[in-house]
């Protein structure tokens, strides 16, 4: 099919033959919206860090406080205050009156998604060609990290969208220095790009745009190109943009916030493994074949041409971005497959440009005869424990097989063979086959798989129970040992948490209107508390499902304490 695209260019490029027209670009919001979309509103919300995230944008609009960051009653500055945001904007102007819709808080991960994906089929073409940022923008969009990143009411998805509007930027600049100017657009497009990554997620955006610098630098021993982005005004320029909140919570808190934000965020997930346990090096080179799935067959391939190539300057700009930026983020602490998405689209580009070109250092080099059979291996390996996760997680988590994943992992399997045995001689033709595949794959995943797995959302579930028995009229309020945050955001922030089964107990005699929600490992000391009490609690429903915090299925009770109008 990418041969056809190429054969029928005039329809797909601008006249020139030298950028993509924007009919293209229109084509890939459509393929974005198409594999991010699905499950947008039916995928519960998910624990722990989408929950705090959205929680917390949520009591903005409540308390109408977009200054302080609050989740319940604790300061949460882990991360800035650019999300919550973006997320209680989306949320005013898309739900107002229904600010418990977790759709609306992943509003601005799609959109940053979505950007992403744009820019790097604009960095692409900028760098290597049309071609090559068109098929590298569509791996971004079919690649399992992003689907997931795009579907959540986190900072991932928009970091992205801002790490790649700056990545651009600073592309135009090195790639244009010697030929054009650099007008003023390029320079507000990047300098806004490092304060909105700034308000978004501290300095990482920081790391990607420095590791190039320094890359380069080392590489050229120049980098006067740089000046046409006029650092000395765009420095000023960003910290005017960001300096507004921080001076309003330094003032306001003392400072405290940002030791808290350094500390126990930034620098303890580092060097300290804060809230994560510790992984060794190595650790993202591993999941990288499932996270970049399926698409990390021809990503892998095209690493002896990239090296090979490594002095021209498209190359040098995407090598200078991903190794850095990979060691650091090996060598730290604490590891999710999330952390090092920035430095997808660079990788992407890299491996359509080397899908294009035929791989010509695979076939020239015959020492390197064993890449391509151990590289398919290891391909086929990790598709097919993903299938088999996908497959076998209803049965896990509800006892029962799912019709529909079994029959789309079995057109997985197809795909995955068709790729391979046409790959020598139709490698354009593959990446479509595994981009179609993987649409349905995660269409069906996402809505007809994960949000009916019952004993996986426990929180709903607690919530649509509680709903049936509640004793008072009004909202539900519940009183929990179940800590999780997606039921502080699904049952209201009025939700009273604690692990100590006989507080549970004091609150619900304060308050006989409250459900209380006990665990298996707190009921004996909430029911001492009753013991000698001739008001006694009636155990009126059962939850069985996975405990998020302590990754392990436990059994929750609900139960009533008579009220003033049921004896």
């Amino acid at each position: 099919m990418l041969k056809r695209l190429t054969t029928f260019s005039p329809a797909f490029f601008t006249p020139d033959g030298d950028r993509l027209n924007g009919r293209t670009y229109l084509l890939l919001i459509l393929l974005c919206m198409v594999f991010f979309l699905p499950g947008l509103a039916t995928l519960p919300p998910t624990d722990r860090d989408e929950s705090l995230f959205a929680q917390t944008s949520k009591q903005m609009i409540e308390t109408g406080n977009y200054i302080d960051i609050h989740y319940k009653d604790q300061l949460r500055y882990k991360k800035p205050v650019g999300i919550y945001w973006l997320q209680a904007l989306s949320v005013k102007l898309l739900s107002p009156h229904h600010i418990d819709a977790i759709w609306a808080y992943r509003v601005p991960s799609i959109i940053g998604a979505t950007v992403a994906v744009l820019m790097t089929a604009s960095l692409g073409t900028l760098l290597f060609g049309p071609m090559t940022g068109l098929l590298a923008a569509i791996m971004m969009a079919g690649c399992l990290i992003l689907n997931i990143e795009a579907r959540l009411a986190k900072t991932d998805a928009a970091l992205l969208g801002s790490v790649m509007v700056a990545q651009y930027a600073l592309a135009r600049a090195y790639m244009g220095y010697r030929s054009a100017k650099i007008g003023y657009g390029i320079f507000f497009a990047f300098w806004t790009a490092i304060a909105v990554g700034i308000l978004l997620k501290g300095p990482i955006i920081l790391l990607m745009v420095a590791s190039t610098l320094v890359w380069l630098r080392l590489s050229e021993k120049n980098l006067k190109w740089f000046m046409a982005l006029k650092p000395l005004a765009g420095i000023p320029y960003a910290l005017l943009l960001v300096a507004p909140w921080f001076a309003a919570i330094a003032m306001h808190h003392e400072g405290g916030v940002f030791a808290q934000s350094a500390e126990h965020d930034l620098f303890g997930k580092i060097w300290q493994s804060r809230d994560r346990s510790f992984m060794p090096a190595g650790v993202y080179l591993l999941a990288f074949p499932f996270s970049f799935f399926p698409f990390s067959l021809w990503a892998i391939l095209s690493i002896p041409d990239s090296w090979k190539k490594r002095r021209e300057p498209g190359v040098r700009f995407c090598l200078g971005w991903i190794i850095p930026s990979w060691v650091v983020f090996e060598l730290a602490f604490t590891k999710l497959p999330h952390y090092i998405m920035p430095l997808y689209p660079a990788i992407a580009m890299l491996a359509a440009k080397a899908l294009l070109d035929d791989y010509p250092s695979l076939k020239a080099n015959k020492r390197l005869r064993w890449l391509p059979p151990v590289t398919a291996g290891l391909w086929l390996l990790a598709g097919t424990i993903l299938l088999i996760c996908a497959v076998g997680l209803p049965y896990i988590m509800d006892q029962t097989w799912n019709r529909g994943v079994i029959a789309t992992a079995f057109l997985m399997l197809i795909a995955l063979g068709v790729s391979l045995m046409i790959f020598t001689k139709q490698l354009e033709n593959s990446v479509i086959v595994m981009t179609a595949a993987s649409l349905v794959f995660v269409t069906n995943l996402f809505v007809g798989v994960l949000p009916y797995l019952q004993h996986m959302w426990v929180s709903r579930e607690i919530v649509h129970t509680a709903e049936s028995i509640k004793p008072c009229p009004g909202p539900v309020q519940l009183a929990s040992t179940y800590n999780e945050p997606s039921l502080v955001f699904l049952a209201g922030t009025q939700t009273f948490l604690d692990n100590d089964g006989r507080v549970l107990a004091h609150a619900l005699q304060d308050n006989p209107c409250r459900i209380g929600v006990i665990n298996a490992r707190t009921e004996p000391r909430f029911l001492a508390v009753f013991a000698s009490s001739s008001i006694k609690p009636t155990a009126v429903a059962n939850v069985d499902g996975l405990d998020a915090g302590r990754n392990l299925k436990d059994r929750l009770t609900l139960y009533l304490l008579p009220t003033p109008n049921k004896p």
